[in-house]
C-alpha cells in the first residue's frame, strides 16, 4: 500500500477499505496532505493501530469502523501538535475490542468537532476526552452509559442527542447526563429499557420530545420499561410524544409547548399533570371527535388528573367515561367555561376533586351532585358567588374541605355563619381561603364537633377565631391575615392563652397546600 501514495497536491477525500496490514504506511496521516477533508477506515481488520489522522490540517470529516483489533485509541490518532484543527464530523462504528479512547494529550483536541458518533462499541469502558466546545450533535449507540456519561462531560453544548441500546442507563445515570444538557433541543431515546423514570429539566432550548416515524408509531422502539416522564422548565419545547406504556406524565413550566400526542393503542397512563403551561391548544378535555389527547380511547386507565393553570382549556366533557379517576384538580384555569357537574355522581371512585379558581365556569352544584366517596374537597372561586349555592347535601365521606372567596373580592362573605350551608359537620379539616371581607368565624361553626385541623389563608379582615373549636384542635395554620397574626403571635398574651395548647401551630409559612 505504501507503493499507492497519492499526489498530495490535489487529494481532498481518501477511502481505505480492507486493508490487510497490521501498520498503515507512514503517508497516511502525513501533514503535507493540506487539502485533504474526508477520510474513511472500514473493514481493515488486522491492523492494531490508527494513523496519526489528527495532524491533517483541513481534515473536516472522518469516518472509522469495523477495525476488530484495535483496542487502545490515543496519541496515535491525534498526533503530537494540535490535534484535528478542522474536524468537524467524527464516527467511530463497530469497533468491538476497542476498550480506551483518549485524547488527552495536553493540548485542546477537535475544537470545530461539530457532530460525534460513537456506534456498537460494546467493550469501551475508559473514556478520557478534553473539552468539546463546538459539539451539538451527539449519537451513542450499542455502548455502555460509561462512555455517555464522561462525552456529556467534555461537550456542554449539545443540542441533539440520540441514545440508543445504552447498557446501565438506568434512572440515577440519566439524572447525572441531564446534569450537563442545558443545550439540548432535540432529544431521541431508543431501547434503553433499564430508564424507568425519566425526568428533563431546565432544557431551556429542547423544541420536540419523542419525535417517531410512521413506521415506529407502534412504540416497538421505544423505551418499554418507561413509565415516569417528566419535563420541567424547557422554554422552547413545543411538542412531546409520550410513549407507550408511561403511567405517570408530569409537564410543568414549559410555556412553549403546544400538544402533547399519545399512541393510540396500549395507553396505561394513570396520573397526568399540566401545570403552567400557556400555550398548549388543546381546547376540550374528555371529548372523542376533537382534537384533544386527553379522552376516555386514549387515557381509558386514568386515576390521577391535576390541570392547573392551564389558559387554553375552555371545555370539560364526559367525565363519566374516566371510571377509574380517583383524583381529579382542575385549578386556575381562566378561560374554563363548561364543566359537566351532572357527571360528578357517576364518578364512583373519586375521593380527592378541586374545581377552583376558574372565575369563567358557570356550573351550579344542586343538592347531592357529588362523587359519592368524595374525602377531599377544594373549591371557589368560580362565576356563580358562593353565596348563591344553597345548602349542599355532602357525602359522609367527605372529611376535608377547602373552601375559596371570589377572586375579585366580591363574593359578599363577612361572617362564617353564611358559609354553614357548605360546611358539613363530618369535617376533620377545614381551609378557608381568599375571603376578603370576613371578619369573624364565631359563628356558624358550633355544628363542626370533629374539627381536628383548620386554616386560614389569605383573609384580611378576620381578627377571631371560634373559641368553641379551639379546645378539640390538633393543627392551626395561618397565613395573609394580617389583623390575626399579630394577635396570635404574642406569647403570654390573654388571646396567646387560648391557643397555646394547639399542638401544631403555622403562622405565614407559606400557603397551604390544596390538600
Amino acid at each position: 500500500m505504501g507503493a499507492l501514495k497519492p499526489c498530495n497536491d490535489s487529494l481532498t477525500k481518501l477511502g481505505i477499505v480492507s486493508y490487510g496490514g497490521l501498520e498503515f504506511p507512514n503517508w497516511v496521516g502525513d501533514p503535507s496532505f493540506l487539502h485533504l477533508i474526508n477520510v474513511s477506515i472500514h473493514g481493515c481488520k488486522t491492523c492494531t493501530s490508527v494513523p496519526p489522522l489528527g495532524q491533517l490540517p483541513s481534515l473536516k470529516e472522518l469516518f472509522i469502523e469495523g477495525m476488530d483489533d484495535i483496542k487502545n485509541v490515543g496519541s496515535d490518532l491525534t498526533g503530537t501538535d494540535l490535534p484535528f484543527p478542522s474536524l468537524k464530523i467524527l464516527e467511530i462504528k463497530n469497533m468491538k475490542r476497542l476498550e480506551v479512547w483518549s485524547t488527552d494529550t495536553g493540548a485542546a483536541s477537535f475544537p470545530c468537532l461539530q457532530k460525534l458518533v460513537i456506534n456498537n462499541c460494546p467493550v469501551l469502558a475508559e473514556v478520557s476526552l478534553t473539552e468539546l466546545p463546538s459539539l451539538n450533535d451527539l449519537e451513542i449507540q450499542d455502548c455502555d452509559s460509561g462512555v455517555l456519561r464522561r462525552v456529556v462531560q467534555a461537550a456542554s453544548s449539545v443540542r441533539k442527542l440520540k441514545i440508543v441500546s445504552v447498557l446501565g442507563l438506568n434512572d440515577v445515570v440519566w439524572n447525572g447526563v441531564m446534569e450537563y444538557l442545558r443545550e439540548v433541543e432535540e432529544l431521541i431515546l431508543h431501547d434503553c429499557n433499564e430508564i424507568r423514570y425519566l425526568e428533563v429539566r431546565n432544557c431551556q432550548k429542547l423544541v420536540r420530545l419523542g419525535e417517531t416515524t410512521e413506521e415506529e408509531d407502534c412504540g416497538s422502539n421505544l423505551i418499554t420499561t418507561l413509565r415516569t416522564l417528566e419535563i420541567l422548565k424547557c422554554d422552547s419545547m413545543e411538542h412531546c410524544r409520550c410513549p407507550n406504556n408511561i403511567e405517570f406524565l408530569r409537564i410543568s413550566f414549559c410555556p412553549s409547548i403546544t400538544s402533547v400526542s399519545f399512541p393510540t393503542k396500549g395507553q396505561k397512563l394513570k396520573s397526568l399533570f399540566i401545570y403552567s403551561c400557556d400555550k398548549l391548544l388543546d381546547k376540550e378535555l374528555g371529548g372523542d371527535n376533537s382534537s384533544v389527547f386527553i379522552n376516555k380511547q386514549s387515557m381509558p386507565m386514568l386515576q390521577y388528573a391535576l390541570l392547573i393553570d392551564w389558559p387554553n382549556l375552555t371545555t370539560v366533557i364526559e367525565l363519566s367515561h374516566f371510571i377509574h379517576l380517583t383524583s381529579l384538580a382542575i385549578d386556575k384555569c381562566p378561560n374554563l367555561e363548561s364543566f359537566p357537574n351532572h357527571e360528578l355522581p357517576n364518578l364512583t371512585s373519586l375521593t380527592d376533586l378541586v374545581i377552583a379558581k376558574c372565575p369563567c365556569i358557570d356550573a351550579s352544584f344542586p343538592r347531592g351532585f357529588w362523587p359519592p366517596k368524595l374525602h377531599n374537597l377544594a373549591i371557589g372561586g368560580l362565576k356563580k358567588p358562593i353565596l348563591e349555592w344553597g345548602p349542599q347535601n355532602f357525602p359522609t365521606s367527605l372529611a376535608n374541605l377547602r373552601l375559596f372567596g371570589d377572586l375579585s373580592g366580591e363574593d359578599g362573605v363577612s361572617s362564617s355563619n353564611q358559609l354553614s350551608c357548605l360546611i358539613p359537620s363530618s369535617l376533620s379539616s377545614l381551609q378557608i381561603s381568599g375571603f376578603k371581607k370576613l371578619k369573624s368565624l364565631s359563628v356558624g361553626l358550633r355544628h363542626l364537633i370533629s374539627l381536628q385541623h383548620l386554616s386560614l389563608n389569605d383573609c384580611p379582615n378576620i381578627r377571631d377565631l371560634p373559641e368553641f373549636l379551639l379546645p378539640a384542635l390538633l393543627r392551626l395554620n395561618i397565613d395573609d391575615c394580617p389583623r390575626l397574626e399579630g394577635r396570635c403571635r404574642r406569647r403570654g398574651s390573654s388571646y396567646w392563652s387560648r391557643i397555646s395548647h394547639i399542638p401544631c401551630i403555622r403562622i405565614n409559612t407559606g400557603s397551604s397546600p390544596i390538600f
